[in-house]
């Protein structure tokens, strides 16, 4: 499985571009750009209070598979119009909504990076795309359609990357029972350099290795947190359909957020 299935758990993934703007728009209802989304806030909206961000990150995913490297954020909100994203070094991105979803204003994005392979981009020239620190992510606020004054929130970045969790069970490639499955991978206990990691949760995700449903967001799979204390979970029975493919892989994230994914595939009988 590629980093790319577990995106499939949010509402927007991947490319940050949505296809239902207003007539003229060009299809666009949010567009990204690295220029600032507006140069000038009214003097109203800088005396209101601003409204905090419900979540503000910005992390990094290596995939020890498939030895890549990228950024990855995520913002909830009561709904805004646009964001700037902040760092050490001035502006790194810019959202804005347009068109008619762009004036009934935005809640929840996830939004990453492209990804490209270490071989092609050693991860140090990655990791120096974005120096590690605090990012402010601040905008106008919206609600129910009209302009709320501003909202703001903050992200830490570090350049902690947890090496790959070693996936035991099943093995790569096996042919197992429908039932009576225990998905189980060794602890992570480093980073990708040999520096001690502290690890504060593993995500498994188990999924059906076929195409996404055309309509509907997501596919037939598991997605489960667990504590850093866990690294074995049985599958719910009923769950695997025999004589089926799947795709499973682990995530071991640190404390600051950054994760580190293994991947692997098995059969049922």
């Amino acid at each position: 499985m590629t980093r790319h299935t577990r995106r499939l758990y949010v509402f927007l993934a991947g490319a940050i571009a949505l296809g239902l703007g207003a007539p003229g728009s060009g299809g666009r209802s949010l567009a990204v750009s690295e220029q600032g989304a507006a140069s000038k806030v009214s003097r109203g909206e800088a005396q209101r209070a601003t409204i905090p961000l419900k979540e503000a990150k910005l992390n990094i995913e290596h995939n020890a598979t498939d030895s890549d490297t990228g950024f990855e954020g995520f913002i909830d909100s009561e709904g805004w119009k646009w964001l700037d994203v902040n760092g050490p070094d001035g502006l790194v991105l810019s959202f804005q909504g347009r068109g008619k979803m762009g004036k009934l204003g935005l809640t929840e994005l996830f939004f990453e990076s492209v990804e490209p392979e270490n071989a092609e981009v050693p991860i140090e020239e990655i990791l120096d795309t974005l120096p590690e620190g605090y990012y402010t992510i601040k905008g106008r606020a919206m609600e129910n359609g009209e302009s709320a004054g501003m909202t703001s929130g903050t992200a830490w970045l570090t350049h902690t990357l947890p090496a790959g969790p070693e996936l035991l069970s099943p093995a790569a490639g096996a042919t197992v029972p429908a039932t009576g499955l225990v998905a189980s991978w060794s602890p992570v206990t480093e980073t990708i350099t040999g520096a001690d990691v502290t690890i504060i949760a593993y995500q498994l995700i188990i999924e059906k290795d076929e195409p996404p449903h055309p309509h509907m967001i997501g596919k037939i799979g598991l997605s489960i947190y667990v504590p850093a204390s866990v690294t074995s979970i049985a599958v719910p029975n009923g769950f695997l359909e025999p004589g089926t493919p799947y795709k499973w892989e682990v995530l071991a994230i640190e404390e600051s957020g950054n994760q580190t994914l293994s991947s692997s595939e098995f059969q049922t009988q």
